[in-house]
């Protein structure tokens, strides 16, 4: 039998409010292993901020992270791809962003992404100060030339929710995936993350899958948010969270939130696993 596959989201997904997983959802990854289940995580965090909530032994096979820039098999930490902005068009969209004069973060490549520069021209009611302060210690103010800075992995925007702004500040950007998300800081703020425009959840997962020789009708996805909506399209089974957007819960089949094991309920409801409770 071909081999399956489980892409979950992780924070709002299969991180609780706490940030860690149930006992109910532990138990579930053990099981989809014993079933030959491919569990794979698919986040927005870099690599840094992956191994910070995931330890080395936790049960998942791959990680896919800076929402698909990156994938890595966890077990043994070996990183099988990693895709960024050559230098030249990094310097494009820095000139880009400098002109709008919105704050902004620009990550240096992998495995090194949880490093970057910034630039806040006009604070704001954002939460870009807070994640300034997360990465104090990895975050240098831009100065020089853009051509100077390199490659880079990433870029995050972070404005206000303001979704008529939102598309002002991405209709100059050429050649970039934009992935709209809310703010895992504060809930509020709006932070429009720029990729490589073949980069996206729905691609490393393709890419993954057709390593392993996963066929894409074997794969079920689970999300949250926005920048989940390419994986939830792309998979031919897709389910979210029930603390999704109302708009997301509209287009995709809910189970129970993050804080109810939602990640176990997918798995029963798409068959992929029985209920233990039940059995």
């Amino acid at each position: 039998m071909p081999p399956k596959m489980i892409i979950t989201d992780l924070d709002g997904t299969l991180l609780n409010r706490e940030r860690a997983v149930s006992a109910r959802d532990l138990e579930s990854l053990v099981r989809c292993r014993e079933q030959g289940i491919v569990r794979v995580a698919a986040t927005g965090r870099n690599l840094y901020s992956a191994r910070s909530v995931l330890p080395l032994d936790f049960p998942i096979d791959y990680v896919l992270f800076s929402n698909g820039a990156g994938v890595m098999a966890w077990p043994t930490q070996e990183l099988l791809l990693a895709r960024q902005f050559p230098a030249a068009h990094a310097a494009r969209l820095i000139r880009a962003l400098l002109a709008q004069r919105v704050s902004f973060m620009v990550h240096r490549p992998i495995p090194d992404n949880h490093g970057f520069a910034y630039s806040q021209p006009e604070p704001e009611a954002t939460d870009f100060n807070r994640r300034l302060e997360h990465y104090a210690e990895f975050a240098i103010p831009f100065s020089g030339a853009p051509e100077a800075f390199g490659d880079a992995c990433q870029f995050v925007v972070i404005i206000p929710h303001d979704l008529d702004r939102f598309g002002r500040v991405c209709a100059p950007l050429k050649g970039v995936h934009v992935i709209r998300t809310t703010s895992p800081m504060d809930g509020r703020s709006l932070w429009i993350e720029l990729f490589p425009e073949h980069v996206s959840k729905a691609s490393a997962t393709e890419w993954l899958a057709g390593r392993l020789g996963v066929p894409r009708a074997n794969t079920v996805a689970l999300g949250n948010d926005y920048n989940d909506l390419d994986l939830l399209e792309w998979a031919p089974r897709s389910l979210v969270v029930d603390n999704a957007p109302a708009d997301l819960k509209a287009r995709f089949e809910s189970v129970p939130s993050h804080n109810d094991s939602g990640f176990t309920a997918a798995l029963v409801r798409t068959g992929l696993l029985t209920d233990s409770a039940r059995t």
